[in-house]
């Protein structure tokens, strides 16, 4: 059967007996389909196996979208390209580079990820191909024409925690589905959760970005320790050597500046209008490490908007980066901008913030 694999990519399986179903097709189990040049010739059956792995592991919890399950099958990387927009901006040279450097994070001994089930039992040796590559994945995303501050932030072992099930994640000390833990140094992660924001037609939310932009914040670049966090990513102090950009800092000062200014403004009442809103959700605005972790994430995912609001603190992150998001958006991902505009429309009153900004 010829099916094309943009068409599903995005979209669950539904295991049954001897058949799955995607996408209103029922596909019996003998059925081989065909997507071509790209991906070639791949039987239901193993799809289903597939499936069948992270069902069992999750206890039914985790079902993700069809694109990992045929990466699982065929180890062909470009089956994740639904996960990482920025490789709509790539060349095909650079694509090629972009999961090279995915395998050498996968493959590299300070990537240390571990899948926990309940009661803290150890299922690392049953972590699905497709969940260590997507979380190496968006590390590359961020990383990859800054391979210097990769080759940094890998000098010592790095922590990924994952949790087949939400009673696993609790029972293990975990926090509202996701959390960075600074006393254990790791991104604690319900798995499911890698998976929530693929099923629409653009990549959306990423829990997994958020909590690794804590991450980075905790990091010390300069020492290449895991310290207090300080509301900057690796690259914005002067004590994070040849890494930092002193450009990078100047931009995100004024552009930290700005929002604070407009947020304080709506926190006292005294801009109501439509214009001049914060980028962020109050949310972001309660410290440093949300405000940064917010940022970062909206950074890769509602980048047009961004750009429009504060040209100053987006530069600063493609100043950092040396990458421009909004090559790969065409369109953004609308539910942040459409949320966060929605609650300072709405007449709430924000929460008191305490934000600060670096001095020079």
């Amino acid at each position: 059967m010829d099916i094309q694999f943009s068409q599903f990519r995005n979209q669950q399986a539904q295991l049954h007996h001897n058949y799955l179903v995607i996408g209103g097709h029922r596909l019996p189990f003998n059925e081989i389909l065909n997507f071509g040049n790209s991906l070639g010739m791949v039987s239901v059956k193993s799809i289903a196996q597939a499936l069948e792995q992270y069902t069992r592991l999750s206890r039914g919890e985790c079902n993700p979208q069809f694109a990992v399950l045929i990466f699982t099958v065929t180890t062909n990387q470009r089956a994740l390209d639904f996960y990482f927009p920025m490789t709509q901006m790539f060349t095909e040279r650079e694509s090629n580079s972009f999961y090279q450097f995915v395998e050498s994070i996968v493959q590299h001994s300070n990537f240390d990820l571990h899948l926990i089930g309940e009661n803290r039992i150890d299922l690392t040796a049953h972590t699905p191909l497709g969940v260590r590559y997507i979380v190496a994945g968006h590390i590359a995303e961020i990383f990859f024409r800054r391979r210097d501050m990769a080759e940094r932030f890998f000098t010592a072992p790095r922590h990924f925690q994952l949790y087949a099930t939400a009673r696993a994640f609790e029972q293990d000390t975990g926090v509202a589905g996701g959390d960075y833990n600074p006393q254990r140094e790791s991104i604690q992660l319900v798995v499911a959760r890698l998976f929530e924001g693929f099923f629409g037609s653009t990549a959306g939310v990423c829990p997994f970005l958020h909590e690794f932009g804590h991450m980075l914040d905790h990091f010390e670049a300069g020492t290449g320790k895991m310290g207090s966090p300080e509301g900057l990513l690796p690259g914005l102090s002067p004590k994070d050597g040849a890494i930092f950009s002193p450009r990078a800092r100047a931009l995100f000062i004024a552009g930290k500046r700005l929002e604070m200014e407009r947020y304080i403004a709506r926190y006292q009442r005294v801009s109501t209008g439509t214009e001049l809103l914060p980028i962020g959700h109050p949310y972001v605005f309660q410290n440093d490490g949300e405000f940064i972790a917010g940022y970062l994430e909206m950074f890769f995912r509602n980048p047009n908007y961004f750009a429009s609001q504060n040209q100053d603190l987006y530069m600063s992150f493609v100043e950092l980066f040396q990458c421009d998001p909004r090559n790969a958006w065409p369109q953004d991902f609308s539910f942040y901008i459409n949320q966060n505009r929605n609650f300072y429309l709405s007449g709430q009153q924000p929460w008191k913030s305490y934000l600060s900004v670096p001095s020079d």
